[in-house]
């Protein structure tokens, strides 16, 4: 009940009352026409909201997170009482509010189009679409509203690839592996060519040489060009809402650039998420890029394990890996002790530390990562 319609109908029951103690007929007269207005209002109150009709079109169902959606709203009812106004509802992609409201003034049997931005602030899956209609009278009394039957669309919001540098990666840096195993499979010779400077004596092919009367050496088959691990730190983030959600677009978009720009340079890419629910990702050429970004754009901040505990797992399994990208808002000295194991077992590493107000104990550890050979990158959350 709203404050006009609760002053009028004390103002009603005020002056029954002057009319019933003092018989005058002003008093009637003033409270039959507040009760008039009370009648007059709710009728087109209730009236416009059931015969109004609103079309929503130009939502597209993906876009990249920063973008705003161009919508275009057509309102039209058949009411003929005058309403103040005709308030639309919108359900938009946005975790911090995910809900607008749009106020139309529309003429009875007229059509009235407008455009409307939808800001898309944040990645993630959302509905947009209208979850409420409500008409408000001219009097300020009554405000009805209703549910439309109109389905909300799907709307998904992309992180993008943030600008990053590539990791040039050569057999030396195949991390453990390299201790076992040389740029070219000796084993397995696949082809012989003419002889260049620089060639070693051991590839000669004798027999070939002396028959041809020149020098031949042999090609072998090369071994597959080392991998980029990359992992995102996907515990909880603690933070203001709208901050924790910064936080989380940063460190999923400067692991999306980090694997773009490492599979145009021909490297594959390895995205281990551990999540609750863990999955890992895979790609080896540009084509493959779209699956990361889905993924990315999927993935909760609900890791039941420290980031310390995911390294720890990652440094078993690093026999193939040439570079590591670690991304995290978190930085304790145990993460930075893994950070330098992971750079000393031959791995070259990059550390993102998504962070807005640093403090100088962990500018310090910073220090210390870089002077070990560690690629460091602070971003602060947008």
């Amino acid at each position: 009940m709203s404050a006009r319609l609760t002053g009028a109908l004390v103002a009603m029951a005020a002056l029954l009352a002057a009319g019933l103690s003092t018989g005058a007929r002003v008093y009637y007269l003033l409270f039959n026409v507040l009760a008039a207005m009370l009648l007059l209002g709710l009728i087109s109150a209730v009236w416009t909201v059931w015969t109004v009709r609103i079309d929503m079109k130009g939502v597209r169902p993906r876009v990249n997170r920063g973008e705003t959606l161009m919508t275009v709203f057509t309102v039209r009812h058949s009411a003929l009482l005058p309403v103040a106004s005709v308030r639309v509802h919108l359900s938009v992609p946005s975790a911090f509010a995910p809900e607008q409201e749009i106020s139309v003034h529309t003429p009875p049997f007229a059509t009235r189009s407008f455009r409307h931005r939808i800001p898309c602030p944040h990645r993630g899956v959302y509905e947009a679409g209208v979850t409420r209609i409500s008409a408000r009278d001219i009097f300020g009394f009554f405000s009805i509203s209703r549910r439309p039957k109109m389905e909300r669309i799907r709307v998904e919001v992309v992180p993008r690839p943030a600008p990053a540098e590539t990791m040039a990666l050569t057999a030396s840096d195949m991390g453990p592996e390299f201790l076992a195993r040389a740029s070219e499979d000796t084993a397995s010779p696949s082809d012989i060519r003419a002889w260049q400077e620089g060639d070693s004596l051991k590839k000669v092919h004798w027999k070939i040489s002396m028959r041809r009367r020149e020098v031949m050496v042999r090609t072998y088959e090369e071994s597959a060009r080392p991998d980029t691990l990359i992992v995102p730190d996907l515990s909880a983030i603690t933070a203001l809402k709208d901050g924790q959600l910064s936080a989380e677009d940063c460190i999923c978009e400067r692991c999306l650039g980090a694997a773009k720009a490492q599979l145009e340079a021909g490297y594959p890419v390895r995205m281990p998420l551990t999540c609750a629910q863990p999955s890992e990702i895979a790609g080896q050429f540009p084509a493959d890029l779209p699956a990361f970004a889905d993924a990315l754009m999927r993935v909760k901040f609900d890791s039941p394990y420290a980031y310390e505990q995911v390294l720890a797992l990652m440094l078993v399994r690093m026999q193939r890996t040439g570079g590591a990208v670690l991304a995290t808002a978190r930085l304790t000295t145990r993460v930075a002790d893994l950070a330098m194991r992971i750079q000393r077992s031959g791995v070259r590493t990059r550390f993102v530390w998504v962070a807005d107000d640093p403090q100088e104990e962990s500018l310090e550890m910073l220090e210390r990562l870089k002077m070990e050979g560690v690629e460091v990158q602070r971003v602060e959350p947008k």
